[in-house]
């Protein structure tokens, strides 16, 4: 579940939706053959500011150096500017894609058997950039999110 300014939005995770319309979590192999991970969010329709929305977000690849999967669990990664979310493309969308103003991913755990990624991610969203000045709204997501290319990333990285 997203709570986006003490809002509540349930997560999108149907495997008939296309990857991009759910919220999903990636495990990829980088040029050097480690493990880049990345995280998608998106999530049913609630009223923020009495407006019904169905905000998403895109955390676009994280280098890890890992080269195992089990190894990601503890992982922390953070964006601590507007410039470094520009910088990585990664974009919050209320009413436009916005950047982060600052945010912290953090892998919990990892479920083999099922193929999940149990993630914390929280921090502060741009949701208006707009306004003058910007809007923004803290947001925290804690879920377990299946990985959309699991039986692949085994086959590369191992468990």
């Amino acid at each position: 579940m997203l709570i986006l300014n003490g809002v509540e939005f349930s997560l999108r995770t149907e495997e008939k939706e296309a990857s991009f319309l759910r919220t999903c979590f990636y495990i990829l192999e980088s040029d050097d053959d480690t493990i880049e991970i990345s995280l998608d969010g998106a999530f049913n329709e609630n009223s923020l500011e009495g407006i019904n929305i169905k905000p998403s977000f895109a955390l676009n690849s994280f280098e890890t150096n890992k080269t195992k999967i089990s190894e990601l669990i503890g992982m922390v990664f953070k964006v601590d500017t507007i410039n470094e979310s520009l910088d990585r493309e990664d974009t919050f969308y209320v009413w436009e894609h916005e950047p982060f103003e600052k945010l912290k991913l953090e892998i919990v755990d990892i479920d083999t058997k099922e193929g999940k990624v149990h993630v914390k991610c929280e921090g502060i969203a741009v949701i208006d950039g707009y306004s003058e000045p910007f809007k923004t709204a803290t947001f925290m997501l804690d879920c377990w999110v299946p990985v959309i290319n699991w039986d692949e990333a085994i086959k590369t990285f191992g468990i």
